[in-house]
């Protein structure tokens, strides 16, 4: 073998090396913001998973149906973004869509996979919030990204403002109940998955709701981060399309 070739398989080994071992900014810090799936609490607060990116939208611009987003990437690979858009509906039918986790394969854009695990209630923090485990797999660029989501919901039926928000439920493969659709235990690829919707009537049109959609997201490998990087600012956006194209009709 030349040492042309040596040099080149080497080369290729190092950069696989330097793909597969992508770190988030978090740290070690990311294990307290999992939830443990034993329990029923959420590790979390609100505030943790709605961050205000989009600091100044163009009302005009909302108006003419545009989905304004703002994505922005961190030391160690993790991706934070976030996406307002307008639609033509109420903000409970809007929250009823993005509840309906069973149909996401064909409701949501990129979806594969998703299951609800189980619905019960928080205690702790959130005493009595309604809230979910959620299995999902999705696809952004060819990259899979597969977790196991726990939800909590937080309706407001006097303001109409309606908003979920969730973190990864940790080690999910030690959970009986979660199987994916080929009968293997459920594992997560994502370090970090944190986020929120919320649904909030638009100033000075109550016939719209104005939709925001925060992520925060960090993959275990250089590979999961880039397609973040790249996908994430249409992914966002297609999850708004996706609610108008269900109750704009």
């Amino acid at each position: 073998m030349s040492n042309l070739i040596k040099n080149w398989i080497f080369s290729a080994i190092i950069i696989f090396v330097w793909i597969s071992l992508g770190t988030s900014g978090f740290g070690d810090d990311h294990r307290v913001l999992k939830a443990d799936g034993n329990t029923d609490v959420m590790p979390i607060r609100w505030e943790q998973a709605f961050l205000k990116l989009v600091t100044a939208p163009d009302k005009a611009k909302l108006e003419q149906g545009e989905i304004l987003c703002e994505i922005k990437k961190k030391d160690g690979g993790t991706i934070t973004a976030q996406s307002l858009g307008l639609i033509k509906a109420k903000t409970e039918d809007c929250f009823k869509v993005v509840r309906n986790y069973n149909q996401y394969v064909t409701l949501m854009p990129c979806t594969k996979e998703s299951r609800v695990v189980r619905s019960f209630q928080l205690e702790g923090e959130h005493t009595g919030v309604e809230a979910v485990d959620f299995w999902t797999r999705i696809r952004v660029l060819g990259n899979s990204t597969r977790c196991l989501l726990r939800i909590a919901h937080l309706p407001d039926l006097v303001k109409q403002q309606f908003r979920s928000f969730w973190t990864l439920v940790d080690r999910p493969e030690h959970l009986p109940a979660c199987i994916d659709s080929e009968k293997k235990a459920c594992r997560n690829n994502l370090i970090v998955n944190l986020g929120s919707h919320q649904f909030e009537p638009f100033p000075g049109n109550s016939n719209y709701t104005l939709h925001t959609y925060t992520l925060t997201v960090s993959g275990k490998s250089r590979l999961q981060q880039t397609a973040f990087h790249l996908g994430g600012a249409k992914s966002l956006g297609d999850v708004t399309q996706a609610i108008r194209n269900v109750l704009e009709k």
